[in-house]
């Protein structure tokens, strides 16, 4: 039973909506927590909740709560520290607001992934360029829906951009782009270590905002200033459940596995130019495909309420 309330961790106005109307349909208690304006106080060490859902994401910044991204880290640190479990621990975290650290564990793990080089100044473009294959996109390291993706097509179109955004972390990625196979991507999710769906989405336009959630499907702002994530679906994105080859499977979940995920999502890509897989993301926050029981054929918030419900009480 039980009785301390179950705590969801998220800025977002709607992404869990879904999930505590499953947790108030079973009558379970929870309390949403808005970590872009909080305060805790290490001096606390009662164990308030029976368990933490973490589900912030690094796109906070795009919604002007910039101040979440480095926040959340040391609360979900005190949190483990007095002994409140954590769905999606801070080790977790670490690698969902960070892209360099994801392709480290790419390349620790042996997956294979698009050709990329880590930076931290607009100075070491000209002198990195070189060991790369044109196209290349730059990605801020702190990114979410694919915020601030950028594609340059020659070094010269590179090195003669007027502005080049290195994210909150003044830290980027230059990726070589693999041109994916019928402009589609595969998302495995993953829950508990083992696959509970994969989705296959194809995308009229190149769009590196690929989330599978209506609630984040926006087309892509004449200003990227502009917040990268209001409700709203964006129209084109075809997402068909989909049967991913069981090596995939298997890559998402030794991915999600060394990165602390409990819940959370792979994307791949398969090259129209060579025929392989090419992972370029792990998610660690997943709202789920939106019309789920249409696309998938069932609902994944109830195994999500279920699985929330066996850590809150062993």
């Amino acid at each position: 039973m039980i009785t301390r309330p179950i705590g969801i961790l998220d800025e977002h106005p709607e992404w869990s909506s879904r999930l505590m109307a499953e947790l108030a349909h079973r009558r379970l208690p929870f309390e949403k927590i808005d970590p872009s304006s909080h305060a805790w106080d290490p001096r606390d060490r009662a164990a308030r909740y029976s368990v933490i859902v973490n589900r912030t994401s690094p796109s906070s910044h795009r919604r002007g709560h910039g101040n979440v991204v480095f926040y959340a880290e040391p609360l979900l640190a005190h949190w483990e520290a007095i002994g409140i479990p954590v769905i999606n621990p801070v080790a977790s975290w670490r690698f969902e607001k960070s892209k360099a650290l994801q392709i480290d564990l790419f390349e620790r793990l042996g997956v294979r992934y698009p050709g990329t080089i880590v930076l931290n100044h607009r100075d070491q473009v000209g002198k990195i360029s070189d060991r790369l294959r044109f196209p290349v996109l730059l990605k801020p390291n702190v990114g979410g829906s694919g915020a601030g993706i950028v594609r340059f097509d020659s070094p010269a179109a590179l090195e003669s951009a007027t502005a080049l955004d290195f994210g909150p972390d003044g830290t980027a990625l230059l990726q070589e782009h693999v041109e994916p196979e019928d402009n589609a991507i595969v998302r495995v999710e993953i829950l508990d270590g083992e696959a509970l769906y994969a989705i296959r989405i194809v995308r009229p336009v190149e769009d590196f905002n690929l989330c599978p959630a209506d609630l984040c499907q926006v087309p892509a702002p004449a200003d990227p200033s502009v917040g990268a994530c209001p409700v709203g679906p964006a129209p084109g994105l075809v997402v068909t459940r989909y049967d991913a080859p069981a090596e995939c499977v298997e890559t998402a979940r030794r991915l999600t596995r060394a990165a602390a995920i409990d819940v959370g999502g792979v994307e791949y890509l398969v090259s129209a130019e060579d025929g392989h897989a090419y992972v370029y993301d792990v998610n660690a926050t997943s709202n789920f495909v939106a019309n789920a029981p249409d696309v998938l054929g069932f609902d994944p918030f109830p195994r999500f309420a279920d699985y929330i419900v066996r850590v809150a009480t062993r």
